[in-house]
């Protein structure tokens, strides 16, 4: 009698541990941890099972450093394949820190996950190391420092300030040519729309160049990509003799490096263009801060 009644108090206080079924119909110890098929043998016990960590970070760009489906968080993995899992976030540091020219290392630097099976009890245990490096709600919470290559930064921003004056010594010249082409042009109404973009890239365009010169400086030194493209000028005709309304806009590519870039419009103001006084003023807060760089 007594065996029963100790046998009987372990198993409330065993089930009390687990938490509540999965879709799987297995009991897992952590709710974190989540079993989505299992495969049974001939006495319909289960000898093997997929699992995956229900895990998410702070900061947000640690998982950038990690094989989110090889670590078993955006794929589940079969228990017979890996019963051990180590997330190493300072795996690739010295070479994140080589190219970018600055890095971040965190503590704890690996988290390793042991995943086992109790049929007794149907139930599936995972344990991590160290110990409570995952809060009950999945969260992994890391600390970190942030590390700097003078020499590797150095040379990034001299990459991009060649890069700025070849592209500077570009528009100037097609800035050049075309003012040439407008002035050998008689003028016809239709093309003073280009006149006006003509006249607002002579007058404001260094002020514009420098602006996003400034802006791929602010991405190198957060460890970023900046790449600027297309400008885009839209010219609309104003009710005074010879004004002109013109919206400019950039397309760019950003991104944490170079083979992640997505596609982004930036703003570069709107300015009042007068072709009578041949004068360029800024119309709005965006053109009014690039005016004043």
């Amino acid at each position: 009698m007594k065996k029963i009644l100790l046998g009987a108090m372990f198993a409330c206080l065993l089930s009390a541990c687990y938490t509540p079924l999965n879709n799987s119909g297995v009991a897992t110890t952590k709710p974190w941890l989540e079993v989505s098929a299992k495969k049974l043998d001939f006495d319909g016990k289960q000898y093997d099972s997929c699992y995956r960590f229900n895990i998410h970070f702070w900061p947000q760009e640690v998982a950038e450093v990690i094989d989110m489906k090889n670590a078993c968080v955006d794929a589940c993995c079969w228990r017979s394949d890996k019963t051990e899992v180590t997330l190493d976030f300072n795996k690739d540091f010295d070479q994140r820190l080589a190219y970018y020219g600055r890095a971040r290392k965190y503590t704890p630097g690996k988290i390793t996950f042991k995943v086992t099976h109790s049929n007794l009890v149907n139930t599936t245990k995972v344990t991590t190391d160290p110990k409570g490096a995952v809060a009950n709600s999945g969260l992994v919470k890391l600390s970190y420092k942030e590390y700097e290559n003078p020499a590797r930064l150095k040379q990034i921003e001299e990459a991009a300030n060649r890069l700025q004056t070849r592209r500077n010594a570009y528009l100037n010249e097609q800035r050049q040519q075309q003012a040439e082409r407008v002035a050998k042009t008689v003028v016809q109404p239709a093309s003073k729309e280009a006149q006006a973009k003509a006249l607002l890239s002579r007058v404001a365009g260094p002020k514009i160049d420098k602006y996003f010169y400034q802006m791929n400086k602010s991405y190198n030194r957060q460890g970023a990509v900046f790449m600027l493209s297309d400008r885009l000028l839209q010219v609309q005709e104003l009710n005074t003799q010879g004004g002109f309304a013109v919206y400019c806009h950039a397309k760019a590519r950003t991104g944490v490096s170079a083979t992640q870039l997505k596609a982004s419009t930036f703003p570069c103001g709107k300015w009042r263009v007068d072709l009578e006084a041949q004068t360029v003023q800024p119309d709005n807060a965006k053109a009014k801060q690039i005016w004043g760089k």
